[in-house]
């Protein structure tokens, strides 16, 4: 079991979801914040480099970081010198379902670069079927559920040798866990599946000086007639309108089906993405065959 958690996420330093967090962890765990200082949202698992200086600056609610959410992992790894059991990032102001998604969600790419250094964690997200998009006006207690949940993931983590690192549940390297708003029927008594990210994708043109098809059902705001503009052409993703439609044709394992249906998904994650399995170092011979020199 952790005693140790590095408390990060894309939605800033200020943001509710991690203030929940830190609140309800802090009870059992010995818990440090490092997290952006501005909102991150969508930087995936951006880092600065050579030419830019990472700045950071602690505060009464942990240390601001002037970076993205892989930048704060780096802070805490290096600059500061933790070496936390585990990093929790989140609680995240919206889902981060999908397998496309996984590569732009700052809150995801903030628990893949905790574990390519080395350390296992958790990436949460809040999503609420009655109110999507999600609100901007949450409160602390609409995260209750995401603290239950991350706690209980880390009641479920297994200490190993001494000087390994903690083992997180269902083998995986990193856990992208969407859990209902506190308000949501479903979450009195929540279900929790195991999930794969649903990998149904598609875009869609859509220029904004243009009328486009009705699209009934869909929260305001998020309609294809819509006027933002009279030039330029805007790619709007399928998946989230069907998603907020709450009409899914997923397999139950997909985690979009999961969280229309209001239950808790759990996706096991790899970090290295390979599928080579026990061909890896077999040697490819090509499919045109080998060249030969010129006399």
């Amino acid at each position: 079991m952790p005693t140790e958690i590095l408390l990060t996420n894309d939605d800033g330093i200020d943001a509710v979801g991690i203030r929940a967090l830190a609140d309800a962890l802090s009870r059992d765990y010995d818990v440090t914040v490092v997290a952006p200082a501005t909102n991150q949202s969508g930087v995936g698992g951006a880092r600065s480099w050579w030419e830019t200086t990472v700045d950071y600056t602690e505060t009464d609610r942990g240390y601001a970081v002037e970076g993205t959410p892989a930048d704060c992992v780096a802070v805490a790894d290096v600059a500061l010198g933790l070496d936390p059991d585990v990093v929790v990032s989140g609680c995240n102001h919206g889902p981060n379902i999908g397998a496309h998604i996984l590569g732009q969600s700052g809150t995801v790419g903030a628990a893949m670069e905790a574990s390519f250094l080395g350390t296992p964690a958790i990436a949460v997200s809040l999503y609420d079927r009655g109110n999507l998009p999600v609100p901007p006006t949450l409160d602390n207690g609409d995260f209750a559920v995401a603290g239950e949940v991350v706690a209980d993931l880390l009641d479920r983590a297994e200490r190993g040798e001494s000087g390994d690192p903690l083992a997180l549940p269902f083998g995986a390297d990193v856990l992208n866990v969407n859990v209902p708003a506190a308000d949501d029927e479903a979450a009195a008594d929540p279900t929790y599946r195991l999930t794969e990210p649903a990998r149904g994708f598609d875009v869609i043109e859509f220029r904004p000086g243009e009328e486009g098809p009705d699209d009934e059902n869909v929260p305001e705001g998020w309609e294809f007639g819509e006027r933002r503009g009279e030039m330029g052409m805007e790619l709007r993703d399928r998946f989230w309108r069907e998603f907020l439609r709450g009409n899914v044709q997923d397999d139950p394992g997909s985690d979009r089906r999961a969280a229309v249906e209001g239950e808790v998904s759990i996706s096991p994650l790899s970090s290295s993405r390979s599928v080579a399995g026990g061909k890896a170092g077999e040697l490819v011979e090509p499919a045109r065959g080998a060249e030969t020199g010129a006399d």
